[in-house]
């Protein structure tokens, strides 16, 4: 996690956002040595293929934790919604709200919107409180509970989707919305290579041009897959 400065949000253009971004990622850095050391027997899997997110026994370790994008890659995902005049925007894995909150700005300033999905209801109640304080609440819509059942209920064609929850789950959520894409939609996959074997089975669908998309990993600072639906 970069040191945070103002200017890793100026391009923003909102203080509120940006004050409260700074806040959040303040208290996520609070959090790093706490991960480091919970990930620390699993380093040679981390920094080599990648972690089975299977394997991870103590999920309740993650009850409390932040484990956000980076202001680079919210700053990435922030300018891709903008260029794409993105206006209905997905998330799912909303946590305290720091992703959500670069998506939502890039919605109000596209005259959108965002469905973010958090499974945790205390996550789900500071989001919502984070969202108020940025002003941008009007723009969010927060469902609460199970992303496999909760999504169900998508009915609107959506242009820009970010994939941020339990790695296992990517390709069943994804899978789950596909009918939803539109042609040119972006389709963004956070943790692709510290959880890349959780993730393989969207990896294999979405790098094979049969399937309608082209995918490539990128690095705006940490690896992303990116996703382009082009049929």
């Amino acid at each position: 996690m970069p040191k945070v400065t103002p200017d890793l949000f100026e391009a923003l253009n909102d203080p509120k956002v940006e004050a409260v971004l700074a806040r959040l990622y303040k208290d996520a850095v609070k959090q790093i040595n706490s991960v480091i050391w919970h990930l620390l027997p699993k380093a040679f899997q981390l920094f080599g293929k990648g972690i089975h997110w299977k394997a991870e026994k103590n999920v309740r370790f993650y009850d409390d934790k932040y484990i956000p994008i980076v202001p680079q890659q919210g700053m990435f995902l922030y300018m891709q919604a903008r260029a794409l005049n993105a206006k209905n925007i997905l998330e799912f894995g909303t946590s305290y709200g720091i992703s959500t909150l670069y998506l939502a700005k890039a919605a109000k300033d596209n005259g959108g919107k965002v469905i973010t999905t958090e499974y945790l209801p205390h996550k789900a109640a500071a989001a919502r409180q984070n969202f108020e304080e940025a002003g941008l609440s009007e723009y969010i819509e927060l469902w609460e509970g199970d992303a496999l059942e909760t999504l169900k209920n998508i009915n609107t064609e959506i242009d820009f989707v970010l994939l941020d929850g339990w790695p296992d789950l990517v390709y069943p959520v994804f899978k789950l919305i596909e009918p939803q894409l539109k042609k040119g939609a972006v389709i963004a996959v956070d943790d692709v290579k510290e959880y890349k074997p959780s993730m393989q089975d969207y990896l294999d669908y979405v790098r094979n041009p049969e399937n309608g998309y082209i995918s490539t990993t990128i690095y705006p600072n940490k690896g992303t897959e990116f996703t382009i639906k082009v049929k």
